[in-house]
């Protein structure tokens, strides 16, 4: 949610806000899916969530690729026409008076008006012209001006209207009354581009074209619909009849606050695509198939008021073909000696790998790493980790290199350090499927760690940041730590909370009030928390044993139903790699850097390690030793039953406990070859099953131990080892 008022001044964010609320509020936000002039409308309850409403178009012809721009050109300049709006009800009596705020007063011009975009090149001062320019490195440079009520200079047009708007005859109404811009400028200023297809090169317009507008942004002080802070974009043109034409337009609505968070997210449909590419905190029920169980957090462009870091990531950036001029590629670092080096990793090979790289910040300098992860078969979703650097506001200057509401207090402060997440799909630049694949396609892997979340059995009010409402407490227990299939505070968490035995797509709680002894903590970590960071600190190295892990994520592709029934391309089996990432230094060579040991060949288990997955395999590893999978010296490695649902209906009971999962099975593939150091110990509990199928090879080296307690089994078929 937005706070009742926001003030934003020359690219730097300022809450003022209404400080005796200071809160989050409840919203019901309606839905649009637009295409040309089709409509359909749902009204669903969601809290804490404000999220887009949009167009569902079909792909067209054509020779698409991502760095085009979906519907819109993702580099040169681009302008906007802004026009604001008041209605006039047909009795004459505002239906929202007792909501007009400081910021955008009756009859006027909200104060964060000009604050939105400038008008041109220059240095750049509003929010929207920032966001493109930091994003894009300069590629993309949008600005906006602002259409004048030639009846009234200092007011914005005032609609008759019941409280909707029709955005193709308000248009039209305004046309008539001439055209006139805050800085003077022509109408040819708006049609800087040609009209094109889904995906295609974007052509600049010339004298000859016929005038159209290339995005009119309608924002609307007291409407019906939209709602409050809540809005639309259409990929069609506004009238077909009328005198004005559009290639694309945009309709919002705001009584007070400055609807930049869900302007900017709405025009990122017309450059990335439609609801499919909802994800980093902006995915909804009203999306379509998605990826997850539950609603992912995260940061990125379609990211929306679940959404962590407020900056773009890599993958936007991938994708739009977004990088620094001195750059030769789309991913990529500095080695120890400052040259530039791809960093975009295929680890699928088996081949071994250790190097040393600088991570560099990636506001500033776009610098990322991404491996594919190795093992998952071909015919199942492919998945990248990424890791970027992000050095926060404080050191690069940017606005939004921050939690999105870490200037409240209601949430926790981004702490400058290494970033991870997971890619699912995705990754097509050019063709047909450039712009398909489900929603959702983005896992925050939070240096916090993934656990089976444990829940209170009564709510607690959370009486400072979230509208007094009632919550379910949760806490992170390190016995329940989960690195395979659990869930982290990054998530909107599946849950049966009606108690049938099905977890319906909109079964969700929100890890909202944390529960730390006898403590609840108002602290909102799904927004962002000081443990997303990896830091020298704070969890320094990502890998096999760690907490998070390198490995692959389960998938379940899901629309309140199992679109793949649980089977391929679905992700239904962990699958083990030795990929780590580890900080070596950080401020290191310079201030703000970050340097990184990169392996494939990591496989050492090392600590107090707790497994639980469905079915976890253990393939032909790449290492530097005989091995596919060591258990270090005085190292434990527990098989154990999950208790974060991996599925949508109730399929065991364990220890009473109703769990949306299976019992845990270790499988060891043919020819692998598996090593318990002395004085480690493998234990397998709650119904685990360790295989050890033909062709295979456990080694037991003295000192070592393997406790299986009596519901759990280990099945060999292969070979056990026992080393004096």
């Amino acid at each position: 949610m937005f706070f009742s008022s926001i003030v934003y001044l020359n690219c730097n964010f300022k809450l003022i806000g209404d400080i005796k609320s200071k809160l989050f509020a409840f919203y019901y936000y309606t839905f649009l899916y637009i295409y040309n002039k089709v409509l359909i409308m749902r009204s669903i309850p969601i809290v804490l969530l404000l999220f887009s409403a949009f167009f569902a178009f079909s792909q067209q012809g054509g020779d698409m690729n991502t760095r085009n721009g979906e519907m819109l050109p993702a580099h040169g300049a681009f302008r906007i026409l802004l026009v604001f709006i008041e209605i006039e009800y047909p009795n004459g009596t505002d239906k929202f008076t007792s909501e007009v705020g400081e910021y955008w007063k009756p009859g006027k011009y909200p104060s964060w008006a000009n604050e939105l975009f400038d008008t041109g090149p220059g240095k750049s001062k509003g929010l929207g012209t920032c966001y493109y320019n930091e994003s894009s490195f300069g590629n993309f440079r949008v600005y906006a001006d602002i259409l004048l009520n030639p009846e009234n200079l200092s007011a914005p047009f005032v609609y008759k209207s019941d409280g909707r708007v029709d955005a193709g005859a308000l248009i039209n109404s305004i046309w008539e009354k001439g055209f006139l811009t805050q800085s003077n400028l022509p109408a040819d200023s708006f049609n800087l581009w040609k009209k094109s297809k889904a995906g295609v090169v974007k052509v600049k317009s010339d004298s000859s074209d016929l005038m159209c507008f290339d995005h009119i942004m309608f924002i609307v002080r007291n409407s019906t619909y939209p709602g409050n802070l809540a809005g639309y974009a259409s990929a069609g043109n506004l009238s077909a009849k009328g005198p004005v034409k559009t290639d694309t337009y945009s309709v919002f609505s705001t009584r007070n606050a400055n609807p930049i968070h869900i302007m900017l997210h709405e025009f990122n449909h017309l450059l990335l695509g439609g609801n499919n590419v909802h994800c980093c905190g902006g995915n909804h029920a009203a999306s379509g198939p998605q990826f997850f169980m539950s609603f992912q957090g995260g940061w990125g462009m379609m990211g929306a008021a679940n959404k962590s870091l407020m900056t773009c990531n890599g993958w936007d950036r991938y994708k739009l073909g977004w990088k620094p001029s001195c750059k030769k590629w789309f991913i990529s670092a500095i080695n120890e000696g400052g040259e530039e080096v791809k960093t975009d990793f295929d680890f699928t090979s088996g081949k071994c790998m250790d190097t040393v790289l600088v991570i560099r910040d990636f506001v500033k300098y776009g610098d990322a790493i991404r491996i594919r992860l190795p093992g998952i078969p071909a015919n199942e979703y492919q998945q990248w980790l990424w890791i970027e650097n992000h050095q926060t506001q404080s050191f690069n200057g940017s606005p939004f290199d921050v939690f999105q509401y870490q200037s409240s207090g209601c949430s926790g402060v981004a702490a400058p350090g290494l970033y991870a997440y997971i890619q699912v799909a995705h990754n097509a630049i050019d063709g047909k499927n450039a712009f398909s694949d489900p929603a959702d396609f983005v896992r925050v892997l939070p240096a916090s760690g993934m656990y089976d979340i444990q829940w209170g059995d009564t709510m607690v009010r959370n009486n400072w940041c979230v509208g007094n409402g009632l919550f379910y407490p949760f806490e992170r227990k390190y016995s329940y730590r989960n690195p395979l299939s659990g869930n982290s505070v990054s998530e909107i968490i599946a849950f049966d909370n009606n108690g049938d035995g099905r977890i319906a797509e909109n079964e969700k709680r929100e890890p909202a009030i944390e529960k730390v002894g006898a403590e609840y903590r108002n602290n909102l970590p799904y927004l962002g928390e000081a443990g997303f960071s990896f830091r020298k600190s704070n969890n320094a190295k990502i890998g096999i044993s760690t907490n998070p892990s390198t490995a692959n994520t389960l998938t379940l592709l899901n629309d309140d139903r199992l679109v793949n029934k649980g089977t391929a391309p679905d992700n239904r089996i962990i699958y083990l790699n030795s990929v780590s990432v580890e900080i070596v230094k950080e401020n290191y060579p310079n201030r703000g850097d970050i340097t990184v040991r990169v392996r494939n060949g990591d496989n050492l288990v090392s600590g107090n390690v707790r497994w639980c997955a469905p079915r976890i395999v253990l393939p032909k590893l790449a290492s530097d030793n005989e091995y596919d999978l060591v258990l270090g010296e005085k190292s434990r490695l527990t098989l154990d039953i999950g208790y974060t649902p991996t599925y949508t209906d109730s399929s065991i009971v364990v220890s009473g406990v109703r769990c949306f999962t299976s019992t845990t099975r270790f499988e060891m593939l043919p020819g692998t070859r598996m090593y318990l150091s002395p004085k480690s110990k493998l234990v397998l509990k709650n119904r685990s099953v360790f295989y050890i199928p033909p062709g295979a090879e456990l080694i037991v080296a003295k000192g070592a131990k393997i406790v299986v307690s009596d519901d759990s089994k280990i099945i060999n078929e292969g070979i056990i080892t026992q080393l004096e």
